[in-house]
Protein backbone atom coordinates (compact mmCIF):
# COMPACT_ATOMS: atom_id res chain seq x y z
CA UNK A 1 0.00 0.00 0.00
CA UNK A 2 2.72 2.01 0.98
CA UNK A 3 4.85 1.19 -2.28
CA UNK A 4 1.64 2.58 -4.20
CA UNK A 5 1.17 6.01 -2.88
CA UNK A 6 4.71 6.04 -3.75
CA UNK A 7 4.42 5.32 -7.23
CA UNK A 8 1.25 7.72 -7.76
CA UNK A 9 3.06 10.69 -6.19
CA UNK A 10 6.02 9.73 -9.14
CA UNK A 11 3.41 9.88 -11.64
CA UNK A 12 1.78 13.21 -10.09
CA UNK A 13 5.22 14.85 -10.89
CA UNK A 14 5.76 13.48 -14.37
CA UNK A 15 3.93 15.74 -16.14
CA UNK A 16 5.82 18.70 -14.71
CA UNK A 17 9.83 17.24 -14.92
CA UNK A 18 9.43 14.34 -17.41
CA UNK A 19 9.79 14.87 -21.62
CA UNK A 20 7.45 12.12 -22.17
CA UNK A 21 4.04 14.33 -21.22
CA UNK A 22 5.00 17.25 -23.49
CA UNK A 23 3.60 15.99 -26.64
CA UNK A 24 0.58 16.05 -24.52
CA UNK A 25 0.77 19.09 -22.75
CA UNK A 26 1.49 20.32 -26.18
CA UNK A 27 -1.48 19.12 -27.30
CA UNK A 28 -3.74 20.20 -25.02
CA UNK A 29 -3.32 23.95 -25.08
CA UNK A 30 -4.38 23.74 -29.18
CA UNK A 31 -7.79 21.86 -28.55
CA UNK A 32 -8.45 24.47 -25.65
CA UNK A 33 -7.64 27.01 -28.46
CA UNK A 34 -10.01 25.31 -30.73
CA UNK A 35 -12.83 25.72 -28.36
CA UNK A 36 -11.97 28.91 -28.01
CA UNK A 37 -12.37 30.15 -31.06
CA UNK A 38 -15.91 28.75 -31.34
CA UNK A 39 -17.44 31.81 -28.72
CA UNK A 40 -14.99 33.97 -30.38
CA UNK A 41 -16.04 34.10 -33.99
CA UNK A 42 -19.82 33.02 -33.65
CA UNK A 43 -20.59 34.76 -36.90
CA UNK A 44 -19.25 33.33 -39.65
CA UNK A 45 -21.42 33.27 -43.48
CA UNK A 46 -22.20 29.29 -43.44
CA UNK A 47 -23.72 30.47 -40.01
CA UNK A 48 -26.57 33.19 -41.67
CA UNK A 49 -29.93 33.49 -39.91
CA UNK A 50 -32.77 32.22 -41.37
CA UNK A 51 -34.93 34.14 -44.15
CA UNK A 52 -36.96 35.54 -41.52
CA UNK A 53 -34.24 37.26 -39.56
CA UNK A 54 -32.26 38.83 -43.17
CA UNK A 55 -35.58 40.43 -43.67
CA UNK A 56 -35.67 42.11 -40.44
CA UNK A 57 -31.62 43.06 -40.89
CA UNK A 58 -32.95 44.40 -44.21
CA UNK A 59 -35.65 46.39 -43.44
CA UNK A 60 -33.92 48.03 -40.22
CA UNK A 61 -30.99 49.04 -42.36
CA UNK A 62 -33.24 50.27 -44.77
CA UNK A 63 -35.33 52.18 -42.03
CA UNK A 64 -31.78 53.84 -41.43
CA UNK A 65 -31.59 54.99 -44.97
CA UNK A 66 -34.69 56.44 -44.83
CA UNK A 67 -34.03 58.26 -41.90
CA UNK A 68 -30.32 59.63 -42.71
CA UNK A 69 -31.68 60.62 -45.78
CA UNK A 70 -35.14 62.86 -44.94
CA UNK A 71 -33.26 64.24 -41.81
CA UNK A 72 -30.28 65.62 -44.28
CA UNK A 73 -32.87 67.14 -46.17
CA UNK A 74 -34.10 68.89 -43.45
CA UNK A 75 -30.61 70.07 -42.67
CA UNK A 76 -30.50 71.32 -46.00
CA UNK A 77 -33.64 73.24 -46.51
CA UNK A 78 -33.73 74.64 -42.79
CA UNK A 79 -30.39 74.63 -41.62
CA UNK A 80 -28.28 72.82 -38.78
CA UNK A 81 -31.66 73.27 -36.89
CA UNK A 82 -31.63 70.40 -33.75
CA UNK A 83 -32.25 67.67 -33.05
CA UNK A 84 -32.28 66.44 -36.94
CA UNK A 85 -28.41 67.61 -37.33
CA UNK A 86 -27.65 65.42 -34.14
CA UNK A 87 -30.02 62.70 -35.26
CA UNK A 88 -29.00 62.36 -38.57
CA UNK A 89 -25.38 61.62 -37.28
CA UNK A 90 -26.79 58.91 -35.05
CA UNK A 91 -28.55 57.81 -38.16
CA UNK A 92 -25.22 57.25 -40.24
CA UNK A 93 -23.78 55.47 -37.27
CA UNK A 94 -26.09 53.02 -36.88
CA UNK A 95 -26.39 52.43 -40.74
CA UNK A 96 -22.74 51.76 -40.52
CA UNK A 97 -23.14 49.26 -37.29
CA UNK A 98 -25.89 47.53 -40.07
CA UNK A 99 -23.65 47.28 -42.70
CA UNK A 100 -21.07 46.12 -39.86
CA UNK A 101 -23.72 43.69 -39.00
CA UNK A 102 -24.41 42.26 -43.07
CA UNK A 103 -20.57 41.88 -43.60
CA UNK A 104 -19.76 39.71 -40.48
CA UNK A 105 -22.80 37.09 -41.22
CA UNK A 106 -21.72 37.17 -45.42
CA UNK A 107 -24.42 38.61 -46.67
CA UNK A 108 -24.85 41.35 -49.29
CA UNK A 109 -25.05 44.74 -48.19
CA UNK A 110 -27.82 46.66 -50.06
CA UNK A 111 -27.44 50.03 -51.77
CA UNK A 112 -28.89 53.02 -50.01
CA UNK A 113 -32.52 53.56 -52.16
CA UNK A 114 -32.94 56.81 -50.49
CA UNK A 115 -30.23 59.19 -50.83
CA UNK A 116 -31.00 62.43 -52.98
CA UNK A 117 -34.36 60.52 -53.70
CA UNK A 118 -36.21 62.19 -50.50
CA UNK A 119 -38.05 65.80 -50.08
CA UNK A 120 -37.93 67.65 -47.47
CA UNK A 121 -41.86 69.19 -46.28
CA UNK A 122 -42.99 72.71 -46.04
CA UNK A 123 -42.38 73.56 -42.49
CA UNK A 124 -40.42 72.56 -39.79
CA UNK A 125 -42.81 72.04 -37.48
CA UNK A 126 -44.24 69.14 -40.08
CA UNK A 127 -40.75 68.16 -40.40
CA UNK A 128 -41.02 67.78 -36.60
CA UNK A 129 -44.26 65.66 -36.59
CA UNK A 130 -43.01 63.04 -39.57
CA UNK A 131 -40.12 62.55 -37.27
CA UNK A 132 -42.19 61.93 -34.49
CA UNK A 133 -44.07 59.00 -36.30
CA UNK A 134 -40.91 57.71 -38.12
CA UNK A 135 -39.43 56.93 -34.90
CA UNK A 136 -43.38 55.96 -32.90
CA UNK A 137 -42.91 53.02 -35.82
CA UNK A 138 -39.17 52.14 -35.36
CA UNK A 139 -40.07 51.16 -32.00
CA UNK A 140 -42.70 49.22 -32.82
CA UNK A 141 -40.89 47.47 -35.80
CA UNK A 142 -37.61 46.67 -33.21
CA UNK A 143 -40.64 45.27 -30.96
CA UNK A 144 -41.64 42.50 -33.62
CA UNK A 145 -38.23 41.65 -34.74
CA UNK A 146 -37.26 41.48 -31.25
CA UNK A 147 -40.05 38.72 -30.77
CA UNK A 148 -38.70 36.13 -33.31
CA UNK A 149 -34.75 36.82 -33.40
CA UNK A 150 -32.75 34.81 -31.71
CA UNK A 151 -28.98 36.20 -32.81
CA UNK A 152 -27.54 37.70 -29.47
CA UNK A 153 -25.59 40.22 -31.63
CA UNK A 154 -28.67 41.46 -33.93
CA UNK A 155 -30.86 41.20 -30.77
CA UNK A 156 -28.10 43.80 -28.61
CA UNK A 157 -28.69 46.11 -31.59
CA UNK A 158 -32.24 46.05 -32.04
CA UNK A 159 -33.14 46.51 -28.25
CA UNK A 160 -30.49 49.62 -28.43
CA UNK A 161 -31.61 51.25 -31.57
CA UNK A 162 -35.26 50.89 -30.29
CA UNK A 163 -34.41 52.54 -26.61
CA UNK A 164 -32.29 55.23 -28.83
CA UNK A 165 -35.67 55.74 -30.80
CA UNK A 166 -37.63 55.78 -27.45
CA UNK A 167 -36.29 57.40 -25.30
CA UNK A 168 -33.38 60.07 -27.09
CA UNK A 169 -35.19 60.66 -30.41
CA UNK A 170 -38.70 60.94 -30.56
CA UNK A 171 -38.49 63.03 -26.99
CA UNK A 172 -36.20 65.51 -28.83
CA UNK A 173 -38.62 65.93 -31.80
CA UNK A 174 -41.54 66.19 -29.81
CA UNK A 175 -39.54 68.95 -27.85
CA UNK A 176 -39.05 70.10 -31.36
CA UNK A 177 -42.63 70.27 -32.32
CA UNK A 178 -44.00 71.71 -29.08
CA UNK A 179 -41.30 74.73 -29.54
CA UNK A 180 -42.76 75.39 -32.24
CA UNK A 181 -46.53 74.93 -32.43
CA UNK A 182 -46.20 76.88 -28.93
CA UNK A 183 -45.22 80.30 -30.39
CA UNK A 184 -41.27 79.70 -29.71
CA UNK A 185 -40.52 81.41 -32.76
CA UNK A 186 -37.53 83.16 -31.04
CA UNK A 187 -35.69 79.34 -31.15
CA UNK A 188 -37.03 78.22 -34.65
CA UNK A 189 -35.60 78.58 -37.44
CA UNK A 190 -36.84 81.67 -39.00
CA UNK A 191 -37.13 79.55 -42.53
CA UNK A 192 -39.98 76.81 -41.15
CA UNK A 193 -42.65 78.65 -42.59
Amino acid sequence: MKHHHHHRRRVRRGPSGSSDFNPGDGFLPMSNSQQRAIPIVPVAPRFRPDERTQQAMLAALDDEYKARAFYTVVIEKFGEVRPFSNIVQAEDRHARRWQTLFTQYGLPIPADPYAGQVEAPGTLATACEMAIASEVANVQMYDEFLEFVTEPDLRDTFSQLRDVSQNRHKPAFEHCARRLAGGGRGSAHRGHR
